[in-house]
């Protein structure tokens, strides 16, 4: 049993408070009680897993039939055994190795050093390097820059104002201000006998073309040269 002295003292103000509270000071509260019960579907839920609970609590082996089980060992095929074959041979081959049949080898190691060429590269680079940090700036001079960005001249920023109000002229034309033309087909046949020319022109390059050499006829070439008579001698020396 708690003694006076273990119970929880209360706050004297608090006390106080309570003592002077009338009933006409006191608000009134609507409680909600916050312990819901359960709905028909649960109760019916819960009974039925309460059953169900039961009846395996109260079951009798006796009840059950004895069933003899069939063992189902599969063999494995001729494949699985030669693979499982190998990899035997091939665990006892590994383990029953004789390591004295190994022969000794000679371990190379590769660690080619550089060339003089590349260590007086690398040593340029170094260089140039330390040379770039340690660098003093108050070495340098002075420089003015110039900007060299001409301007366009009078003439070819008229040229290209009117080549702008040209582009805005196309862009801003209005077709509706075009008359309708009617245009003229002019296709100039040749007359008659533009036509009688070209079809005996045609005619004889087809001829000359498909000439057919087999078609001539044999000629002898006899060459005249009569020499001048005495009586055009003498004519002639009287006229000299």
């Amino acid at each position: 049993m708690a003694t006076k002295a273990a119970l929880p003292s209360a706050d004297p103000q608090l006390l106080g408070a309570i003592s002077k509270a009338t009933p006409e000071s006191l608000h009134h509260v609507q409680t909600d009680v916050k312990n819901p019960l359960p709905s028909k579907e649960v109760l019916a839920e819960e009974r039925l897993r309460y059953d169900h609970l039961s009846s395996i609590s109260s079951f009798t082996k006796v009840e059950l039939n004895p069933i003899q089980p069939n063992e189902k060992i599969i063999l494995p095929g001729p494949q699985t055994i030669a693979q499982e074959k190998t990899e035997q041979e091939l665990m006892s081959g590994i383990e029953g190795f004789d390591a004295g049949k190994l022969k000794p080898t000679e371990t190379q190691e590769k660690n080619p050093l550089p060339d003089p060429s590349a260590i007086e590269q690398e040593k340029r680079e170094c260089e140039m390097r330390h040379s770039i940090g340690d660098f003093n700036k108050s070495k340098l001079r002075h420089s003015q820059t110039e900007v060299k960005n001409p301007l366009p001249s009078t003439e070819a920023i008229n040229l290209e104002k009117q080549e702008v109000e040209k582009i805005q002229e196309i862009e801003g034309f209005k077709k509706d201000s075009l008359k309708h033309t009617e245009p003229t087909v002019k296709n100039v046949l040749p007359d008659q006998d533009t036509l009688d020319a070209e079809k005996k022109e045609q005619e004889l390059k087809d001829g000359v073309t498909n000439f057919n050499r087999n078609s001539l006829k044999k000629t002898t070439t006899e060459e005249k040269n009569a020499l001048p008579s005495s009586r055009d001698i003498a004519e002639e020396k009287a006229a000299k």
